[in-house]
């Protein structure tokens, strides 16, 4: 205890008034940028977990782990009109390098500011970039610290630091932040042993920009701990941060990954950096020592009051935006690495989004349900208890897309891939021709490109929800030929007309229905182990097996958590999914011309009952047919159609010349056990 400095029998003032603001910045960058070193020359305390303690760090010469200390100094002009005299920073180290990056996306969610420290002769490396779109989603507010200054130059260093900083104004121009950051050039351990530059120049372009934190003390309490030690004769001491809610001295509380030796702690003092304190709120850094806990079973994780218990999560569904910087497709089935709270698992994402009805259509979404008032068992309300004080500038930027809660009582469209917002709309039509339509700087047109080839820009559009045909102004097919059908393929029918409604209507291209709400995804996460954590929280998908030394983003998608689900029965989770046969016309009736043998869409020992019934699309005709059952023992089948289909040339024995295709588009429901089919 005498080696850690910290003892609990002292008593806090109790009339003293809080006039110290706790701010938490996560100093963020690539490994070797310098970042420990800068965190130690600002620090006047560090805590028990500071910087680079751990014995395998200081071997490695690598942070391994989250690293805290803190730093005192005087309020800020505008900080002290609103009553503040001191503000204390807590640094929070997080590690630089790629295998370590689930650290630093678990620890970012504790943050109010971030400190993204570049190496100056370096410039964007490839756990910068990552770090940047950490800083995206989880803070408001970025500052750049350009480190190692003194290996310029003197006489060009001016002028070096200009050109560089220009430069990644450019860079984060692209960003949620924009062009005008806040910069500062540093050399926190010049290589020539001389003392640090800069240092209080970057402490000034802190309190400077320096913006009060949201806290909310009345809420549910909620505490991150990140290292647990015993003293002697007092308890265990778990230092951390709270996430929710204020915690006081005799407060009872619960450490839920103990089970039941965990219930019915209480909390015995507290400290903030080695000072005794009465209180801690939402934002604080603090050490509690709670008495009769075991530290050995303890590293890392959550407490949470008696009377807010803290769900166990099998199964999420989550709202989500794909991140840009990703580059890669994001696919249903695939698995990810999900952080969620301060815990990375493994999960199989299935991702989905609304299912509208189409324009005059009896295809896929006629069954769909119509809106309906947003009801669900777990309503994931925004301002409540999470493992997250805040939200960054990308996530303040899209929840105000997001919905609150998640209505199972809606159909839902599965979809294969995760799309970007704002990201050009692509699919093929049933020529095979890959159309691609984006948004254009021009109002009143969408750009066109047809097969990786730039067209004319698009101004009007139509649909017709029969035989679904997309078609431009003047009546043009989307299509490389002028005698194209233009035919949208009803299996991505919906997911084309969900997507190219809201395009159309943020470009001003008539033809289309208005499109009632931006469009949005959802996921379901299926978690290879549970995870507690509260709904409402932050999410980020990643592939972080990916190639650490790739220059590509491996986080994937980010989101919120709107609701849990038991993986043992999804079947509540009602999603579509569009699938598709295709064969040939064999053979004309020759005693009834509308019934006709069809072939090549079956094996021999398809069960034909669950297709019986259902209909059947001649491609160059458009007319439909119905399946009537099977035929001989060759996979092939009868089809009834209302009329003669024309055009359909035949032998003297009825024999179909050459290839008349036909289809049979279907549905399934992804996670219904019986995997009946309707349409």
């Amino acid at each position: 205890a005498s080696l850690l400095n910290y003892t609990f029998n002292m008593p806090a003032d109790k009339g003293a008034k809080r006039n110290a603001l706790n701010v938490n910045i996560g100093v963020l960058g690539h490994i070797d940028s310098g970042k420990t070193s800068l965190c130690k020359m600002l620090s006047t305390i560090t805590s028990t977990a500071s910087m680079d303690k751990s014995r395998e760090s200081q071997e490695r010469g690598i942070t391994l782990d989250l690293g805290f200390s803190s730093l005192s100094t005087e309020a800020p002009e505008h900080l002290k009109a609103e009553g503040y005299e001191t503000v204390q920073f807590c640094l929070v180290d997080c590690p630089g390098h790629a295998s370590l990056i689930r650290t630093v996306i678990g620890g970012a969610q504790i943050i109010d500011l971030c400190a993204l420290v570049i190496d100056v002769n370096k410039g964007i490396q490839t756990q910068t970039a990552e770090c940047m779109v950490v800083a995206e989603i989880l803070a408001n507010q970025l500052i750049i610290i350009l480190n190692k200054v003194d290996m310029l130059p003197a006489e060009k260093r001016k002028k070096v630091l200009d050109k560089v900083i220009k430069q990644l104004r450019g860079t984060f121009q692209r960003t949620k932040f924009g062009s005008t950051l806040p910069f500062a050039c540093v050399a926190a351990h010049p290589g020539d042993g001389s003392p640090p530059i800069g240092m209080d120049d970057l402490l000034q372009v802190l309190k400077e920009n320096l913006i009060v934190p949201k806290r909310d003390p009345s809420g549910p309490f909620m505490f991150s701990f990140d290292h647990a030690f015993p003293i002697k004769g007092q308890g265990t001491v778990l230092t951390g941060t709270v996430l929710s809610g204020s915690v006081k001295p005799q407060m009872g509380i619960v450490v839920p990954q103990m089970g039941e030796a965990g219930r019915g702690k209480k909390v015995r003092s507290l400290q903030m950096f080695k000072q005794p304190v009465q209180e801690a709120i939402q934002g604080d850094r603090v050490a509690m020592c709670v008495a009769a806990l075991d530290a050995k079973e303890l590293e890392r994780g959550i407490v949470h009051g008696e009377k807010c218990p803290i769900p166990m999560l099998d199964a999420v569904v989550c709202v989500v935006d794909k991140i840009s910087y990703f580059k890669s497709k994001v696919l249903t089935r695939a698995k990810y690495h999900i952080t969620l709270g301060h815990q990375t698992v493994m999960a199989t994402a299935h991702f989905f989004c609304p299912l509208e009805g189409l324009i005059n259509s009896s295809s896929s979404s006629s069954s769909a349900k119509p809106p309906a008032q947003e009801k669900t068992g777990d309503k994931a309300v925004s301002g409540g208890p999470t493992l997250s004080m805040g939200c960054g500038a990308a996530v303040a930027d899209r929840q105000k897309q997001w919905p609150a809660s998640f209505d199972f009582a809606l159909d839902y469209l599965h979809i294969d891939e995760l799309w970007e917002p704002g990201a050009p709309l692509e699919y093929h039509n049933e020529d095979g021709d890959v159309i691609k339509l984006g948004a254009s700087e021009t109002p009143g047109r969408i750009t066109f490109e047809l097969n990786g080839v730039a067209k004319d820009d698009v101004t009007e559009l139509s649909f017709h929800g029969g035989s679904g045909r997309l078609l431009q102004q003047e009546g043009l097919p989307l299509a490389s030929s002028s005698t194209s059908r233009s035919i949208v393929p009803l299996k991505d029918r919906d997911r084309v007309l969900y997507l190219l409604k809201w395009l159309a209507q943020r470009c001003g291209v008539p033809g289309l229905p208005p499109a009632e709400k931006e469009p949005i995804t959802y996921v379901l996460l299926v978690l290879e182990k549970p995870v507690m954590c509260p709904l409402g929280s932050l999410v980020i998908g990643s592939k972080l097996d990916f190639d650490t030394n790739s220059p590509n983003c491996r986080m994937a998608f980010f989101g919120r958590i709107l609701t849990s689900m038991n993986p043992k029965d999804l079947k509540p989770l009602r999603l579509l999914k569009m699938k598709q046969k295709v064969g040939l016309l064999d053979r004309v009736d020759q005693q009834d011309p509308s019934l006709l043998i069809c072939k090549e869409m079956f094996k021999a020992d398809t069960d034909m009952t669950m297709f019986t019934g259902l209909k059947i699309v001649h491609e160059n005709s458009g007319e439909e047919g119905v399946v009537e059952g099977t035929f001989g023992q060759e996979g092939k089948f009868k089809v009834r159609f209302k009329t003669v289909l024309p055009g359909i040339s035949t032998d003297a024995k009825g024999n179909v010349k050459g290839d008349e295709k036909i289809a049979l588009f279907f549905k399934r429901m992804d996670f219904d056990p019986t995997r009946n089919i309707a349409q």
